[in-house]
């Protein structure tokens, strides 16, 4: 299977969007909101957590199963500027959006010690000081590759992440999560956006920014096609320390940002972000 070089940029333009919708921007009034999937609430926070880390797995298991990339420099305009390295062992991906990047400042430097075809290899991201809308998010993630899933044959990658999201008001959130994801679709074609990734187990726990101590995990596998920004489908179950356990339903398959969101007997439908 064969990944070209000339995808990469759009790999990259995955990475970006995927930070915008995740640190999407705060309402000044978000203190005193009570509404459902307020910006203070816990499940959104987790929901916040749990896809921004998601933006970067989505792009290290699409790039990383390839065997043809060369070394070079690339960019998506002036920002990020991306410098890659497959010459050489460790290789590396840094992304650099300096401090003339309009909204966004900061590095993600990415190290293999392999190509992400054999199994064991490990991919680590390290995100330092990334600054999106005001928002800091650090932390980083490793997926390993262990090779063809039993029974089906499909790519499997094990992940773990953990990281802080820092906002303008100094608040913050920290996480940790972890799981299983399989590419059911689109391994054999150098296009993202017919890939299809299923996520077979997703567990994580967290703080929110009032303090409030969460876990989640995935109770329906989670499913997300390339060419969608949000889960298509899956289910997501959230208990925080304090209160009602919540449930995420992330749809029937359509790619939009819309999800119902079930506390005890109240169904709400909501807007992810």
């Amino acid at each position: 299977m064969k990944r070209k070089l000339l995808f990469v940029s759009s790999l990259m333009a995955l990475v970006v969007l995927a930070f915008i919708y995740a640190c999407q921007k705060e309402s000044s009034t978000a203190a005193v909101d009570n509404s459902p999937f307020n910006d203070n609430s816990v499940e959104k926070n987790a929901i916040i957590a749990t896809t921004t880390f998601e933006g970067i797995s989505d792009f290290a298991q699409a790039g990383f199963i390839s065997t043809n990339l060369k070394a070079g420099n690339i960019s998506i305009g002036s920002c990020p500027t991306i410098s890659v390295n497959y010459l050489t062992a460790p290789y590396s991906i840094t992304l650099n959006w300096g401090s003339e990047c309009g909204v966004s400042s900061g590095t993600i430097n990415v190290s293999l010690n392999g190509l992400m075809t054999t199994t064991g290899n490990v991919a680590t991201f390290k995100i330092e000081n990334y600054v999106v809308d005001k928002k800091t998010v650090s932390g980083t993630t490793k997926i390993t590759y262990s090779g063809p899933n039993p029974g089906n044959g499909w790519p499997r990658y094990d992940f773990v992440s953990e990281g802080k999201i820092v906002y303008a008001d100094n608040t913050f959130i920290t996480f940790r999560y972890d799981g299983v994801r399989l590419l059911a679709e689109g391994a054999s074609t150098a296009s993202v956006l017919d890939d299809l990734w299923r996520t077979e187990i997703h567990s994580a726990n967290g703080v929110n920014k009032d303090g409030t101590t969460w876990t989640a995990k995935s109770t329906k596998v989670m499913i997300k096609k390339g060419d969608c920004n949000w889960y298509n489908s899956g289910t997501y179950e959230i208990t925080p320390s304090k209160g009602d356990k919540i449930t995420i339903d992330f749809g029937d398959g359509v790619c939009d940002n819309k999800a119902t969101m079930t506390v005890g007997t109240k169904v709400t439908a909501i807007t992810l972000p």
